[in-house]
């Protein structure tokens, strides 16, 4: 008996944690529209914040606990609000998942940078030393303090909610946030209160954790996925689900850390991290035993513009060159740089799988690397000599898988579907990555794949390999996209209120993207060639991709490619810029690594300005060269002398490095342009095309020729000046030669007072004009309907 009270008080203590941190998500969510998968990261920080403080500063308990709980965390908090969510209010799913996602990244690496893992940090209790005795089990002050916050934390918030004037303004943010501005309301003001007050409750969790809790960045942060399933069970919007949720996941974790053999197997499965499970299995269980979500139309906006399919010839030319530029890279680089280019290239191939489902269907998974994962173990069990036979079982296997995963999950859609495929990736590393029986030692290796005379027991034939096999599934995909099945993908995405209404049954068509986009995944694991360790098929390893694909451009190969090469570039950056720091004149120096290491995160934040990511962009600066046959022909010329140059030993890496950047930044966008005999309409004068060529020649083989590495010792310095010399020979050529490149010329808004004048009226202009009255879409039916004539109603 005292055994189960010992495990009964210590799950209701956890679960008075998990219930104040599930508080501030329901919080932020109900108020705001936003899941915030960075609760955990707000929590975090509070903690390392709270022992800075308090142990290293030696602030006493008290002071230290207002300061951080009441005084930074809901600042914090606030900020947040007004510089990052405000943003991408009304923005996709998929943007406000990846900018909080995003965010917790940025704040782990942060964390990692300002507190190094490396030492330990202990918090002491409260009321270190003192316990209370109840029914013969002694109970530390610290575990009835959580409680009785948990307590007050329920009735405050149930108070603030319902006989406050300001929780009546919280919740009508989310609900309509035009019409409480016309009444009197200050939504902005409220969301950041909001937001305030959740960060404030995550930093109450996040010290209390870490007063019973070894002091980790990583366990704090993951903390959150408790949360998720604890708030989960209140829908994300019941405080008293929340708190039910939280007592149930407690529970449960208590008494099966004390009644479960760890030592217990159930074939190769050992029991000993079923409690670690346990959030993802309630996790993906309630998400299943919930009613399905009503479908709901869009509201009336002005759409983006679609990003434009490629052709197929397009695009097969486009692998070919990508195969050769992969391959010509390769050639260059020093062994250890090709190894973390393999990785790279590696990477995109799995940023590749999230094009289908995500960029094609809508869909978003968080558990892409899991089966990476799934794929290399599969073919480090079946393949060992890198038989071709067992990397097409290893893919098989992850395509069933992902339609198995697939099919439960057919009922939900946007962050509940994020939210599973989280809970799938986390129940995958703690039962099956984690299992000595499965990855020995934590660590797999992948065997190269042996293709008759063809091996890939080289980085560089690996590299070559991974380059064909993103070309051909780049182009499988381009054709997938152009056929039936790929315009039924968009219209799933754009309208599934439209394929309901048509009849149309996409069961099979959700169940086909998902098995397909984890064979695409499961193929970047099993022909992988090198070793993986078990956490690289976690979670927080699963983030980064989703991550970057979307900051790349997840509509298109190229935005994938991107993303795959971002997670490339980042190790190689830091290998290059290990001496170099950011500074002030050497008062405030940050070293480049670590800037690197919360860098990510910054771009995915970034995604509240540029929801389509960076491969649109880019495209616009070098459509024109796809179209003009002479400026293809010049751009292929230039860049293979500039790689024989440097390959023969010419001239020296740096430099290629430098004349090819200016060659690609400078001159290729204004080939089309200098090449082409045509003057544009809008141009009084005739573009200096010989002026402008002779310029960019000289500006390529200046670049070639000034001895980089010898003039400057520092390489960020270096790459500072290169970066530098390609803009301003960029903004010299366009000087020169007279005529701005359409790419470059901004946009003129339309006025609104020429709506209907200029152009005809559309029904989004004039619902967009309603709304901004404070009138829903409803509202202007019935206002259109009132005003028919009476036969055109029949």
């Amino acid at each position: 008996m005292d055994k189960f009270l010992t495990f009964t008080i210590a799950g209701l203590s956890s679960a008075a944690i998990y219930a104040i941190a599930a508080s501030g998500l329901v919080v932020t969510y109900t108020t705001s529209g936003i899941f915030n998968f960075a609760h955990g990261a707000f929590g975090m920080m509070a903690a390392f914040t709270y022992w800075q403080v308090h142990v290293a500063w030696a602030v006493p308990t008290i002071p230290a606990v207002i300061l951080v709980v009441f005084v930074i965390a809901p600042l914090f908090g606030a900020v947040i609000e007004r510089v990052i969510m405000r943003g991408i209010e009304g923005a996709s799913d998929v943007v406000k998942i990846v900018v909080t996602v995003s965010l917790m990244v940025a704040l782990l690496g942060l964390a990692q940078v300002i507190w190094p893992q490396t030492e330990s940090r202990p918090v002491p209790p409260f009321f270190e030393g003192r316990f209370l005795e109840i029914a013969g089990v002694r109970v530390s002050w610290s575990r009835i303090l959580a409680l009785v916050v948990a307590g007050l934390v329920a009735v405050g918030l149930r108070l603030l909610f319902t006989r406050t004037r300001l929780g009546i303004a919280m919740r009508a943010v989310v609900d309509d946030r035009s019409l409480l501005q016309l009444n009197g309301g200050r939504p902005g003001r409220t969301a950041m209160l909001s937001w305030g007050l959740g960060a404030g409750l995550a930093a109450v969790s996040g010290v209390l954790y870490s007063t019973e809790q070894t002091l980790s960045a990583v366990t704090l942060t993951l903390l959150v996925v408790n949360t998720y399933a604890v708030a989960v069970v209140g829908r994300l919007r019941s405080l008293p689900g929340a708190f039910l949720g939280a007592v149930i996941l407690g529970l449960a974790q208590s008494y099966v850390t004390g009644y479960i053999n760890p030592d217990l197997t159930v074939g190769p499965i050992a029991l000993g991290n079923l409690a670690a499970a346990l959030p993802a299995v309630m996790l993906f269980t309630v998400l299943l035993l919930q009613p399905e979500a009503r479908l709901r139309s869009h509201s009336v906006a002005r759409p983006r513009a679609p990003i434009p399919v490629p052709s197929q010839v397009t695009a097969v030319v486009g692998g070919v060159a990508l195969v050769l530029v992969m391959a010509a890279v390769g050639s260059l680089v020093s062994p250890a740089d090709l190894v973390l280019l393999t990785k790279g290239a590696g990477f995109a191939l799995v940023t590749l799988s999230l094009v289908p489902l995500t960029g094609y269907a809508g869909q978003i998974s968080l558990a892409q690397m899991t089966f990476v994962g799934i794929g290399a173990v599969a073919m480090a069990a079946w393949g060992a000599n890198g038989s071709p036979l067992a990397v097409a079982a290893s893919i098989a296997l992850c395509a069933v898988i992902g339609a198995v995963v697939a099919l439960p999950a057919l009922r939900l859609s946007g962050i509940d579907l994020a939210l599973a495929t989280a809970a799938f990736a986390l129940f995958c590393t703690a039962m099956f990555f984690n299992q000595q029986e499965i990855v020995p030692s934590g660590s797999v290796q992948v065997p190269p794949l042996s293709l008759g005379p063809f091996t890939a027991n080289t980085d560089y034939r690996q590299l070559v390999l991974l380059g064909v096999l993103f070309a051909l599934a780049g182009n499988l995909l381009v054709w997938l996209r152009r056929s039936s099945w790929g315009r039924r993908l968009t219209a799933m995405k754009d309208s599934p209120v439209a394929c309901a209404t048509l009849g149309l049954n996409l069961t099979s068509t959700k169940v086909g993207v998902f098995a397909l986009s984890a064979a695409i995944a499961g193929a970047g694991g099993a022909l992988a060639g090198r070793t993986f360790t078990a956490d690289s098929f976690s979670l927080p390893a699963s983030l980064p991709v989703t991550m970057l694909a979307v900051v790349g451009g997840i509509g298109s190969i190229a935005g994938a490619f991107i993303g795959g090469l971002l997670l490339g570039a980042i190790p190689i950056a830091s290998t290059i810029f290990a001496a170099n720091a950011i500074g002030v004149f050497r008062f405030v120096a940050i070293p480049v690594r670590d800037v690197l290491a919360f860098t990510p995160g910054l771009m995915g934040i970034s995604l509240g300005r540029e929801p389509d990511g960076a491969a649109p962009q880019i495209a616009v600066g070098y459509r024109a060269v796809g179209r003009s046959a002479a400026a293809l022909v010049v751009t292929a010329a230039g860049s293979v002398a500039l790689w024989l140059a440097a390959r023969t030993g010419i001239i020296p890496k740096w430099s290629f490095v430098a004349a090819l950047l200016v060659f690609v930044v400078a001159a290729v966008p204004l080939l089309p342009l200098v090449l082409s005999p045509e003057v544009p309409e809008d141009t009084a004068e005739p573009p200096r095309r010989l002026a402008c060529g002779l310029w960019l020649l000289v500006a390529t083989v200046a670049a070639a020729l000034i001895p980089w590495a010898d003039r400057i010792t520092s390489n960020g310095v270096r790459l500072v000046l290169i970066i530098a010399t390609a803009a301003l020979s960029a903004r010299v050529a366009i000087g020169v030669l007279g005529v701005t490149p359409e790419q470059l010329r901004r946009p003129v808004a339309p006025s609104p007072d020429l709506v209907g004048v200029d152009r005809p009226m559309l029904r989004s202009d004039a619902v967009e004009a309603t709304r901004l009255m404070g009138m829903s879409e409803d509202d202007f039916e019935a206002e259109v309907a009132s005003l028919r004539p009476a036969e055109a109603l029949r």
